[in-house]
């Protein structure tokens, strides 16, 4: 669990970081421009053309009216008809240089002041820089137009005039702020059919009025840049405006070079995590094991060196008194010693092993007598302990063995059943040799090992059960060496399955592979 947290999280981590990193790096987005349906916009386009020319002909029908009626009218009159068409604030009705007459029109806008109208040469403006001065000769040029416009200084009003006859001018003052007030309500209001399509067909296009007002768009542009399209439309009224914009689209694709060197990359730090973690995990495991291993080292050594101490100390107490429980207290010193003798020697071998140090040296060997030697070793004990023995022996030939070898498997194979097994008060061996092949079968009629265990007894320092029985907890050595001994000397250790007890079984060639070398120097160890 702790590898999960110190090598696999970071590791998936920085996968997941990679794999964000190369998607961004491998993306590419393709831009294609979509244009406006040109057809839409030029007929939305000739429809307001044509709408603002109608209006535009309307008020100027309107305003001709108003100065045709101006000389036959009185001021009264006349006052009442300028109240007719929109935004007029003076007539002025001229005849020769002299103003003849001045009437009123619609209110003003709060603050508004009307520019002066005047004819050149006569009377002087009150402020010359916002009065508007027509010529004295306006309308009466050879081929001049009889009615037209003129813009005000201050550009809010403009001058409509009309020539009636050679003498007589009709001038009126119109805020051009309220007409294009009075024209933006109406358009809103009028564009809501002939824009409707645009709307609908998800189009860029925005109309703007006089002054760069917006009076209808379809969706926003806002981020477009300059519009692709500019269709004015012009009239006597002012200048409006349609504008189209294109459509961008933008398609997201991935580099396949860049995608699959990133999940390539993501890949490889997966299973390294994964790799990595397991062998965290591992070498956790084992150093855990390598400690608990040295505490049951140090168990099962203190235990004999005990006994031994205790009974050498019971024994000199007794040689001159009583030579009988001095020489029975000898013997248990004796059996200690074998015990020590072998725990020593799993070790050294198990460590010989992991360093690779075992070498080969095959010698004439009896196996009975090998069996035999460690037998005689642990029968004091299994006397002891109340465990019967009954032994079959059939491997009286003499083959090429490694006797050190053979009776270390043994003596781990009996040690078990010393062990684990004395509840069950009987120890079976059998020892034949058929087809060039010695078996050595190790039984017991003990509690058994659960199946859930049976996978991984061989393993090393994995044991059944954690507790102590008989005096001692074992160090979980045992069947690892003995199948390592059997299967480097060309043969096997397995496990047969029984439902009573336990059977080993050890199956070698005649001839064998692997000696355990004993040096003088145990420091090389």
């Amino acid at each position: 669990m702790r590898g999960l947290w110190i090598t696999l999280v970071p590791m998936m981590a920085a996968a997941a970081l990679v794999l964000w990193g190369g998607e961004r790096m491998a993306r590419r987005e393709d831009v294609s421009r979509i244009p406006a349906d040109r057809t839409r916009l030029l007929d939305f386009s000739s429809a307001l053309q044509e709408e603002l020319g109608r209006i535009d002909q309307l008020y100027a029908g309107h305003l001709a009216t108003v100065a045709e009626s101006a000389a036959l009218n009185t001021p009264a009159v006349l006052a009442d008809r300028c109240q007719e068409p929109a935004a007029i604030r003076t007539c002025h009705v001229f005849q020769k240089k002299e103003q003849k007459l001045e009437v009123e029109g619609t209110l003003r806008r709060p603050s508004e002041r009307v520019p002066e109208v005047v004819i050149e040469g006569g009377k002087r403006p009150f402020n010359p820089n916002t009065a508007i001065i027509l010529p004295e000769d306006l309308g009466q040029r050879e081929g001049s137009e009889s009615k037209g416009w003129i813009t005000a200084p201050d550009h809010s009003h403009r001058l409509y005039w009309q020539r009636i006859s050679s003498g007589q001018l009709v001038a009126m003052v119109i805020d051009f702020v309220e007409i294009d007030k009075r024209l933006d309500r109406y358009l809103t209001e009028w564009m809501n059919g002939p824009f409707a399509p645009l709307r609908e067909s998800g189009e860029f296009v925005s109309v703007l009025g006089p002054g760069q007002r917006e009076l209808a768009a379809s969706t926003s542009h806002s981020g477009q840049g300059p519009a692709a399209l500019l269709i004015p439309c012009r009239t006597r009224l002012g200048e409006w405006q349609v504008q189209s914009w294109d459509r961008f689209e933008k398609v997201a694709r991935h580099d396949p070079e860049t995608l699959a060197a990133t999940f390539a990359l993501t890949g490889i730090l997966v299973l390294l995590g994964v790799f990595l973690c397991i062998q965290q995990n591992r070498a956790i495991r084992l150093a855990e094991e390598r400690v608990s291993f040295v505490n049951r080292v140090s168990h099962e050594l203190g235990s004999p060196l005990t006994n031994i101490l205790l009974n050498l100390d019971l024994a000199l107490d007794a040689v001159t008194l009583q030579p009988q429980q001095a020489q029975t207290r000898l013997r248990l010193v004796g059996e200690e010693v074998q015990r020590l003798a072998r725990l020593v020697s799993n070790v050294l071998t198990f460590s010989r092993s992991e360093r690779k140090a075992l070498d080969s040296q095959p010698q004439p060997c009896v196996p009975d007598e090998a069996v035999e030697g460690m037998l005689a070793q642990f029968q004091p004990s299994l006397d002891r302990r109340g465990i019967r023995v009954e032994w079959h022996r059939e491997a009286g030939e003499t083959g090429s063995f490694d006797p050190d070898a053979l009776a270390q498997i043994v003596g781990n194979l009996i040690s078990n059943v010393e062990k684990y097994a004395a509840s069950g008060g009987w120890l079976g061996l059998e020892s034949r040799i058929e087809n060039h092949r010695l078996r050595i079968r190790v039984s017991d009629h003990g509690p058994g090992i659960p199946h859930k265990h049976q996978a991984r007894i061989f393993q090393a320092f994995e044991r059944v059960t954690q507790n102590v029985n008989e005096g001692s907890s074992g160090t979980g050595l045992g069947l690892a060496i003995a199948r390592d001994l059997a299967r480097r000397m060309g043969g096997d250790l397995t496990l047969v399955p029984t439902n009573i007890g336990t059977i080993f079984e050890c199956d070698l060639p005649m001839a064998a592979h692997l000696a355990v070398v004993k040096k003088s120097n145990t420091s090389a160890a």
